[in-house]
């Protein structure tokens, strides 16, 4: 599926023609921006010819954009340059599939165009394609100021990310230190799956878009340089955030079985009290238990010796308890 906008001198029209894009292209359009989504991941016979005819886009360029390879690439041509960023647009589950949240854009930028492709469908495409056409003397303004706009849109997707991961290790925090159970290490793990996978995409991007820093490059204005300095930076920023977050969550993993140690010494220390209380009820009864005639037995007669029994017990078991409170053991 084929959208396209552009501007010819005042003049803005967006069309989702082929032949319209085909034959307004010849008339050199101030800007136009061209994006194609690739729903079945093959181009038609339509939109290859646009690609290879119209723009002159090179076949090598073309199939790159029909088998993602997840990792961004920046290939300068004689006409245009051609570049591949990824970024995050999750999906329900993300948690336990975090891989298929993870997209691939192809670009293509030249004098006065950008084309995007991409294989799946992208909604904050969708959203800069609507704010073009309804205010296009600020959508289309420049060339620079669209592709920022691509760009920015893509990084910012690693920050709700992040934000979403901050929420999550807040609430396992939480959870953890309340009622410490073993979903709670299954999810502590998705998290850090997770944070991994952001890892390896998120470090290799600053490759794309260091290109668009440089003085030297023959797209961007001098002015302009400097919105896309501000990806790069952010770029690099989101990085440092990663790492900080892959380091959170190795320090969760140490409150998780630091709580399950604390819980568990609790009921050791539980168990220990009991069999220790009651080791002078084991005591007496089984001295008491033997088949012998007791000293007691004549001073304080078969029924009293049961009752002096029971009170030594009583008073063994308050002793120690006495003892232990005194000790601050519970």
């Amino acid at each position: 599926m084929l959208k396209a906008i552009y501007s010819i001198g005042s003049s803005i029209t967006s069309t989702e023609n082929i032949t319209h894009v085909v034959s307004d292209y010849s008339q050199k359009p101030d800007l136009i921006w061209v994006d194609i989504f690739l729903g079945n991941h093959e181009l038609t016979q339509e939109e290859t010819s646009l690609l290879s005819e119209t723009f002159k886009f090179h076949e090598m360029s073309i199939e790159d954009c029909l088998f993602p390879q997840y990792f961004p690439k920046i290939e300068e041509f004689e006409n245009y340059v051609f570049g591949a960023v990824h970024g995050i647009q999750l999906k329900p589950n993300y948690f336990q599939e975090f891989e298929d949240s993870i997209y691939e854009l192809n670009f293509f930028v030249g004098k006065g165009f950008i084309v995007t492709v991409h294989t799946e469908e992208l909604f904050f495409l969708e959203t800069l394609y609507e704010k073009a056409k309804a205010r296009p003397q600020v959508g289309m303004k420049r060339f620079e100021n669209l592709l920022y706009n691509i760009f920015n849109k893509v990084v910012s997707s690693y920050e709700f990310t992040l934000e979403k991961i901050d929420d999550k290790m807040e609430f396992l925090e939480d959870d953890i230190l309340e009622d410490p159970e073993t979903q709670n290490m299954e999810e502590i793990l998705d998290t850090k799956k997770v944070i991994f996978a952001m890892r390896k995409i998120a470090e290799s991007q600053q490759v794309a878009y260091v290109y668009f820093t440089r003085a030297t490059n023959n797209l961007i204005t001098r002015e302009y340089l400097v919105y896309f300095r501000d990806i790069y930076t952010q770029c690099a920023r989101i990085n440092q955030a990663i790492v900080m977050r892959s380091q959170m969550v190795v320090s969760l993993i140490e409150v998780y079985m630091s709580s399950v140690t604390v819980r568990l010494t609790e009921v050791m220390k539980f168990l220990t009290i009991i069999a220790t209380v009651l080791m002078p009820v084991l005591i007496v009864s089984g001295y008491y238990g033997m088949n012998v005639l007791f000293p007691e037995y004549a001073i304080f007669g078969q029924k009293g010796l049961w009752f002096f029994a029971v009170g030594l017990m009583l008073l063994a078991i308050i002793a120690m308890l006495t003892y232990f409170r005194k000790k601050k053991w519970f």
